[in-house]
């Protein structure tokens, strides 16, 4: 069951932006062959028209194969190609999946703001021995700002805290239209630098008056203590905060690998994403079925926003890859040498494999044990 609903998520994800490089090839009129689900053998196929439709055999990726995408040969130089389209139309084309998978992420975001609790970063209580209550931050204060980081959503203090190594923190909040800055050394919670406050929540405009707890007991939504609602307009900017802090945060994991900040050891790769969405969904089915629900919707929006900022990375095999080369051909005016592009590519799909292996060997070790 757990196996089924990881894979649906990422057959979800993954058509999203394969339907989002399938519809801006539509647009720049080029020629999609094929539009195929998973991979493997084709065990599914129907062409109702010049485009075939396939669903193949591995539930894992997907393809949007595009006249001429990969060849010079001039039988491919054809008005509905892919290389005969302009350097504008195929960085739309090559985009086109993120672009999607941004999308996705952003209507999910604001769905589960519509209908779930979130926290807002607004002081609602403090910890005991809080060490934020005692450099003078009071209850009902706005953080705007931590270090040098803009905070528009609780991840962004979270994230900032989370990569803390419990040194002091500076804290700007809004306190009734003043900015005050404070600065606080934060105690060791359990698991991490904190400054031990609790956030305020937001109800979003769908969510019900009235929730049955797992007890039985009915609560008043409007009654529960820093809480207040939220418009459905309210709610949408929620999702778009959401989406770009997880863009942000995916990019700052990105560069602290890069940088030897974070070790490839600590990479998750499909393996290991199954494994945690299992443990998720086993925790949430034993409170409700929203709560389940909730929690599928959570990890789409969540992986759709990583996939679409993980396909852009400027290496070889990806669509980042690809974009650089498309890039450098609108800068000189003529395109790189296809073997040579080929060769690149190729090169990079090499590496990624050999990485998968690794992350995947790494999943397996770290459930077993």
């Amino acid at each position: 069951m757990i196996i089924l609903v990881a894979l649906l998520i990422f057959t979800v994800i993954v058509t999203i932006h394969e339907l989002g490089h399938f519809w801006a090839a539509r647009r720049a009129g080029i020629l999609v062959e094929e539009f195929s689900i998973g991979m493997g053998p084709r065990i599914l196929t129907i062409k109702p028209n010049e485009t075939r439709y396939s669903i193949k055999l591995l539930p894992l990726g997907g393809s949007c194969l595009m006249l001429g995408e990969d060849s010079d040969d001039k039988i491919e130089r054809t008005e509905r190609s892919f290389n005969s389209k302009s350097v504008s139309w195929r960085i739309l084309v090559i985009s086109g999946g993120a672009i999607m998978n941004f999308l996705l992420a952003f209507i999910i975001a604001s769905v589960l703001a519509m209908f779930a609790f979130y926290s807002e970063p607004t002081v609602a209580n403090f910890a005991e021995n809080s060490p934020a209550q005692a450099a003078g931050i009071e209850l009902g204060d706005q953080i705007v700002r931590i270090n040098n980081t803009n905070v528009r959503v609780t991840g962004d203090f979270l994230l900032e805290m989370n990569i803390s190594d419990g040194s002091s923190v500076s804290v700007v909040v809004n306190r009734n239209g003043e900015l005050l800055n404070f600065s606080i050394n934060p105690l060791f919670y359990a698991d991490a630098w904190r400054i031990g406050i609790t956030w305020g929540s937001v109800v979003g405009p769908f969510f019900p008056e009235t929730q049955e707890t797992p007890d039985g007991n009915i609560i008043v939504v409007n009654n529960l203590e820093n809480v207040r609602r939220e418009g459905f307009f309210g709610s949408l900017g929620q999702g778009f905060r959401n989406m770009t802090f997880s863009i942000r945060a995916t990019i700052i994991g990105v560069t602290r690998l890069i940088t030897g900040q974070f070790a490839v050891q600590d990479l998750v790769g499909p393996i290991g994403i199954v494994d945690i969405i299992g443990t998720e969904i086993d925790q949430n089915m034993a409170i409700s079925g929203t709560a389940t629900l909730f929690t599928i919707l959570n990890f789409t929006f969540l992986l759709s926003a990583n996939l679409g900022v993980m396909n852009l990375l400027p290496l070889p095999a990806l669509d980042g890859g690809r974009l650089i080369f498309l890039i450098l051909e609108a800068i000189r005016r003529k395109p790189i040498n296809p073997e040579k592009e080929g060769m690149v590519h190729f090169a990079g799909f090499v590496l990624l494999m050999i990485l998968a292996a690794f992350v995947a060997y790494n999943d397996i070790s770290r459930i077993f044990s």
